[in-house]
């Protein structure tokens, strides 16, 4: 009896084997070629990203979330005085909708009085775990990201031009 759930055990997995090897999928490649972003947006939270790349990707790139503290979004979005140029008021629902896409993928910041809430990504530590060990040439400022990722008008982050791919 053993013999023979052995046999048809190794006969399944080698018919398994055989049918999985004529079409290999490489999940890593196709996962990371569909995402584009830095993170797969969950459906629910799509309007709200639509939101805000029409909110603040028409001035300048749309930052990743994830590069300033929950903090930050939540102070910015409503604010009509943007560093000096001034802004519609950003109504409800869209406001509410937005604030839940960027509030998903960012992270408050520990508020310990010694260090105060990053307004310019350069004063991230967000931004700085994201990009350990990079030595920038210039001042960052959301326009310089494109110099090294040239996919930001389509919020993909991860494509890296050539002289950073290291």
């Amino acid at each position: 009896m053993l013999t023979l759930w052995s046999v048809f055990l190794g006969w399944g997995l080698s018919q398994i084997q055989a049918s999985t090897a004529s079409e290999p999928i490489p999940l890593a490649q196709s996962a990371a070629s569909t995402i584009g972003s830095v993170d797969a947006v969950p459906p629910q939270l799509k309007r709200g990203e639509q939101l805000y790349r029409q909110r603040c990707g028409t001035c300048h790139i749309a930052l990743p979330p994830q590069v300033l503290p929950s903090q930050t979004w939540r102070a910015l979005l409503p604010e009509t005085n943007h560093y000096g140029v001034v802004l519609p008021e950003f109504q409800n629902p869209e406001l509410t909708e937005t604030w839940a896409y960027v509030s998903f993928f960012s992270r408050p910041m520990k508020e310990d009085g010694l260090r105060p809430i990053p307004y310019q990504v350069r004063r991230s530590v967000f931004f700085k775990v994201l990009h350990p060990d990079v030595e920038f040439p210039q001042l960052v400022t959301p326009e310089t990201c494109i110099q090294c990722h040239p996919g930001v008008s389509e919020l993909n982050f991860r494509q890296l031009s050539p002289e950073w791919e290291k």
